[in-house]
């Protein structure tokens, strides 16, 4: 399995690698010197310059990919002095990001990425093992939401460290990963109510609702404490997040005094999902969000104010009249809403890593529900992924169809309840959406797109020059949730996200399949585009995926390298940015409408 790990570990951060920074050729058999040929063994070699040590990793490549995913066939190898070098994965993993220091205009340091590259691998290797027998249920035809949650073993193709984890210890890793199959009950404390802080967009306070949820579930102990303590609250928190905040000096005061009460672990057991904070329940009304103080890939996972008034707002806004006309328009797209939150507050001040928000949990277990990357994943020891499973069962309801025919349909259905909607809502209203493979669901029937679902409001935009409609309705959107921008930013949020990382990925994980290439499902993705443009003809966002020759792509690998955490700086500068070429653009000349 240590092999296994190092290769897939390895895939994550050449491809990161080479699209981050351009550096990397490919040579075909027949281009490659006889050592060349006899690492890769008739494979396209893909070659990576060390210009610091005249040195250059050689990568054997089992799939060539157009937007920039490839498969690894076997571990990289070190050329060096005129010969192929065995050298350990964490060693080329260090060469190639000295190699990147050695370049920047500013002092950085890769030994922090180093360190977490080595503890996502290793945790790879964990996660392997443990799920060993059942690497062909990842990749199952039929998932349930937490199903599909738990299957995303190899996390974000695109990131150099997907799996890790800085503050989980031990058991944390079993208990609170998805990838482990964790489940653990939520950790309850019972507050005063001058000490709590919370929102909700209709009905009745959370803090209410939550009681009246909890009371068939606790204890006749906990239960009399609760009737002698009438009006504290209930603050439900993460386990872990639980014992972290424990450590607080006004933990201690507040317990002392009886103004919190610890009642521990309550209730049903709740799921970890894709995004390891987040956890869900086919028992439960909710699915929670509470604040982690967790370094999981780019970011600590705490909670901000902005995010929890965005969650009311666009809960509201969905039920206010004017959502329910713009998803009566939209009937394949669905909105998982935040609509509620509670926390402790300190001297009036929230505290943020006590935070918990409320999110809609409209799923049931019979529900073929799925997010995106988990669609997408790879088998972990076969050239196979989810859609060959869907591609079968498709063909054993419809004979008729060959594989290819069946694939082209799916991708254009997917096209058809995701795009069109999508360029709707931001076209006609200003709003666009962090729509990456992590927060789009896709809901199956008969294994085809029926629906998407949008998650996570810590991603909602407005375009504060198309979005009059809705802002003159919720100024708030801007003055209290912060989540308005100008168009140029947007435009390059939303490509990246919908286009750069949901659709390509889409398109990369279908190719794979082999009945179908990356370059017919480009070229029917930009025919989509084309008749869009026809009917808004005045997008810059539609003009820049057909006409700019790049497209603004994130670093995962820089973002982390200059150690930015996404949810803390300012939005501008959450992340790195760079241009990749565009296989969308067409000749502005050539342009044939449809």
């Amino acid at each position: 399995m240590k092999e296994l790990a190092n290769r897939l570990a390895m895939q994550h951060l050449v491809n990161a690698y080479t699209q981050e920074t351009a550096k990397g050729h490919l040579l075909e058999d027949f281009q490659q010197n006889s050592p060349q040929q006899w690492f890769s063994r008739g494979l396209t070699l893909l070659v990576i310059p060390i210009e610091s040590l005249n040195a250059q990793v050689l990568v054997a490549l089992s799939y060539v990919s157009r937007v920039g995913r490839h498969r690894l066939a076997s571990l990289p190898k070190l050329w060096i002095n005129q010969q192929i070098q065995n050298v350990s994965m964490v060693t080329i993993a260090t060469i190639l990001l000295e190699e990147l220091v050695s370049h920047a205009e500013n002092q950085l340091d890769a030994a922090s990425l180093i360190e977490r590259w080595i503890q996502s691998r290793d945790a790879l290797q964990q996660f392997l093992s443990y799920r060993a027998e059942d690497f062909d249920g990842l990749i199952a035809a039929e998932q349930n939401f937490i199903e599909s949650e738990q299957a995303l073993l190899l996390g974000h193709s695109m990131h150099p460290a997907p799996k890790s984890r800085t503050g989980f210890i031990h058991e944390d890793w079993y208990k609170f990963s998805p990838e482990y199959q964790g489940q653990t009950p939520l950790h309850f404390w019972l507050v005063h109510p001058d000490l709590i802080a919370e929102g909700c967009a209709e009905g009745e306070l959370i803090s209410t609702q939550l009681k009246d949820y909890l009371k068939w579930q606790m204890s006749e102990a906990d239960l009399r404490l609760c009737e002698n303590y009438a009006h504290y609250k209930l603050l439900p928190l993460h386990p872990w997040q639980a014992r972290y905040l424990q450590s607080k000096k006004w933990y201690g005061q507040f317990k002392q005094k009886s103004r919190l009460i610890d009642l521990g672990l309550q209730g049903v057991n709740f799921y970890p999902t894709t995004s390891v904070r987040t956890l869900a329940s086919f028992s439960s009304p909710w699915m929670l969000k509470p604040s982690l103080s967790v370094m999981i890939t780019n970011s600590i996972r705490v909670n901000l104010a902005k995010e929890c008034h965005r969650g009311e707002l666009t809960h509201r806004l969905w039920h206010s009249v004017l959502g329910e006309q713009i998803l009566k328009n939209c009937p394949t797209l669905k909105a998982v809403n935040d609509p509620a939150w509670i926390a402790l507050k300190l001297d009036d001040e929230v505290i943020n890593e006590s935070i918990c928000i409320f999110r809609e949990q409209p799923f049931h277990k019979n529900d073929q529900i799925t997010c995106i990357a988990s669609l997408c994943q790879d088998h972990p020891a076969k050239p196979l992924n989810r859609f060959n499973s869907l591609f079968d069962k498709i063909h054993q309801q419809h004979p008729l169809l060959t594989h290819q025919q069946i694939a082209r349909e799916w991708f254009n259905d997917f096209l058809e309840i995701s795009l069109q909607p999508l360029m709707y809502l931001y076209h006609e209203y200003g709003m666009a959406f962090e729509s990456h493979q992590q927060n789009v669901l896709l809901e199956l029937e008969n294994f085809k797109p029926k629906n998407i679902w949008l998650r996570d409001n810590q991603g909602f935009y407005y375009i504060e020059e198309r979005a009059e409609k809705v802002l003159e309705q919720f100024p708030e959107l801007n003055e209290k949730a912060h989540a308005v921008g100008p168009q140029s930013f947007v435009d390059e949020r939303f490509s990246y996200y919908f286009f750069g990382n949901t659709l390509f990925g889409l398109i990369n994980a279908i190719a794979t399949t082999g009945y179908v290439s990356e370059d017919d499902l480009l070229v029917r993705l930009q025919q989509s585009l084309i008749i869009l443009l026809q009917q808004y003809p005045d997008s810059s966002l539609l003009k820049g995926l057909l006409y700019k020759d790049s497209l603004p792509y994130k670093g995962n690998l820089l973002t982390r390298l200059h150690e930015l955490d996404e949810l803390i700086a300012p939005v501008e500068h959450q992340s790195v940015y760079v241009e990749l070429p565009n296989p969308l653009m067409i000749k502005q000349e050539d342009l044939r409408y449809a």
